[in-house]
């Protein structure tokens, strides 16, 4: 059972699990919590299973998380979701692998931590495991889930008992519904909008503190001289570019991307910050770049080695360049503090925590307000090893017209947009298809239709929207309408209160108990047919003969599944090799 009124709890953690069990109890069966990056999701997570599993609604819970990194994470940050719910639930948890998922039924696991990916590969197999128990489904970063995605399909095939849906946008670039979400009609009878069980804004969590970064973003602007397609050379600024036409805007902003008087001093701004900030405090500050194509996240990278060697990159994008599981150990290496920064394609865009991100460069080509505020979102989370006063981030980024709907958006956070209706549903999304295309390199338009082309760039001064949250150039912001943090005033010592008696809950880690069992005996395997082979000479298989005579003398056959298996195995093997030794 899990108590709300637990102190610990976020005002908006402890509202999505009073309505999570109020929803509960009038027949609901899946729902819909949106909070912001850093508010605790997992703790969200984890209360709803205790409450299912308290109300006789589920006996265990399948965790799933779109990366193989989040997935991780989750696993190890299950004990302490648990203290801080004050749950009274004893947890077995596993780490699911495809292959040895039969594991997880053969040792009792009671929460089973996966990622999208793995079910929609093995469908079936987790079918299987669900048919056996009750099982509460929560799906981390739903707005992966498009409802004509593959994984939302395979999700659907999945015979589970309740749903737990959490996502800090959930809203698709692509204007999709999310899978098992529930939509209402808009107010103005213009296609849907979203229906959660809670929304916490961020505003809300600017107002609570030590969730979120402070934002500064400097925004440079550049003088461009442009050949137009007619031989025509004119002038203008990046932030006047919105009265170019829109096929010129296209070819001059993907050009800036590639061109050296537009990226270095970015890149130069970018780098400079980051190695300040990790002289500053080693080790809890990284960058994160946004690229738009793999060939251009592989140009950046040339930028980095060129001008700043310092700085340790790696690149990551889903390119046939580069396997997937390269890919992921890249990611992996980064989270480790392996690289300082992380160059990527559509990989950290969403879905991707690290608090230790607090600098990041836009170049890319992705300008909606949902997408662009999930990227600031990678680089907002608080990171609670440095002061508040540290915790600001650093956003990097060309002028460009398009900011301005995304500068408004941080000041008033307007609500969630509409998405289309289901007759509009299978029209063309012009948004992502202008995106994609704008990323690509421009190779030429209609037949008839000459291209236009840059001939210099010039740096043409700043603007700079900083941590208190004041757009310098005359107009005053504040971050989501909430000023600035005070500096603390100087108090007296609280009285300490006796600390309550801790609850009593057991959470067993499968995973590391299984992975000990096998340890041990591969460990005395190897050493009897070692010592066997030294006995008998090398002609015979030893490990085959050792593992047929266990075989016969115990009954034992097949793949084992359980430490216990294991160790009783371990324990013979550590017999005969005594034997053998005489």
């Amino acid at each position: 059972m899990v108590s709300v009124d637990n102190p610990r709890l976020r005002p908006g953690q402890r509202l999505a699990l009073e309505r999570w069990t109020q929803a509960l109890a009038a027949g609901s069966r899946s729902e819909l919590v949106v909070v912001p990056v850093g508010y605790g999701k997992t703790i969200i997570g984890v209360g709803s299973f205790a409450i299912a599993a308290a109300g006789g609604h589920a006996d265990a819970c399948l965790y799933l998380t779109p990366t193989d990194v989040l997935r991780t994470q989750v696993y190890h940050g299950l004990e302490r979701a648990l203290e801080v719910l004050d749950a009274r639930l004893d947890v077995r948890k596993y780490l699911a692998e495809n292959a040895t998922l039969h594991r997880a039924a053969a040792n009792r696991a009671n929460v089973i931590v996966a990622t999208y990916q793995q079910v929609a590969a093995a469908p079936q197999r987790y079918a299987k495991l669900c048919a056996r128990q009750r099982v509460h489904l929560v799906c981390d970063e739903a707005h992966h889930l498009g409802e004509r995605g593959q994984w939302a399909a395979a999700l659907r095939a999945l015979p589970v008992a309740t749903t737990m849906l959490l996502s800090a946008t959930p809203v698709r670039l692509d204007r999709e519904p999310l899978a098992g979400a529930r939509y209402v009609p808009a107010e103005d009878g213009e296609g849907l909008v979203i229906d959660p069980l809670v929304h916490v804004t961020m505003r809300q969590a600017w107002r609570e503190g030590r969730i979120l970064k402070r934002l500064a973003m400097q925004m440079k602007d550049y003088a461009v001289e442009l050949r137009s397609a007619d031989g025509e050379i004119y002038t203008f600024t990046a932030s006047e570019m919105a009265e170019l036409p829109d096929f010129d805007q296209r070819c001059v902003r993907q050009q800036l991307r590639w061109n050296d008087d537009y990226v270095q001093p970015l890149v130069r701004e970018f780098a400079r910050t980051l190695e300040r900030k990790r002289a500053l405090a080693p080790g809890q500050h990284q960058g994160l770049v946004f690229a738009a194509t793999t060939a251009h996240a592989e140009h950046l990278a040339r930028v980095f080695a060129r001008h700043h060697p310092g700085l340790r990159c790696a690149v990551v994008h889903s390119g046939d360049e580069l396997p997937a599981a390269e890919a992921e150990q890249r990611l992996r290496d980064f989270h480790a503090g392996r690289y300082d920064v992380l160059i990527q394609v559509r990989k950290a865009s969403e879905g991707f925590d690290a608090p230790t991100v607090s600098v990041l460069l836009k170049l890319d080509a992705v300008f909606s307000r949902e997408p662009v505020i999930q990227q600031l979102g990678r680089g907002l989370r608080y990171n609670h090893n440095l002061p508040e006063a540290q915790n600001v981030l650093h956003v990097f980024i060309g002028r460009d017209p398009r900011l301005a709907p995304i500068i408004d958006h941080l000041e008033r956070e307007a609500a969630l947009p509409a998405i289309p209706g289901q007759r509009d549903r299978d029209e063309p999304r012009q948004e992502v298809e202008a995106a994609h295309a704008e990323a690509e390199h421009v190779a030429g338009g209609p037949e008839d239709h000459a291209i236009p082309e840059i001939v210099d760039v010039v740096e043409a001064g700043d603007a700079v929207l900083d941590e208190t949250g004041r757009l310098i150039e005359g107009q005053q912001l504040t971050m989501f309408g909430i000023p600035a943090p005070p500096p603390p005033a100087p108090r007296a010592a609280a009285p300490v209160a006796p600390a309550p008696a801790p609850v009593q809950r057991e959470v067993i880690d499968l995973q590391a108990e299984l992975q000990e069992a096998i340890d041990y005996c591969k460990t005395w395997t190897s050493r009897a047919a070692r010592e066997r082979a030294k006995r008998f000479g090398t002609r015979e298989n030893h490990f085959a003969v050792l593992n047929a005579a266990y075989a016969r003398e115990t009954g034992q056959r097949g793949t084992l599944s359980t430490a216990a298996d294991y160790r009783r195995k371990g324990d013979w093997m550590k017999r005969k090799y005594l034997e053998l030794l005489g």
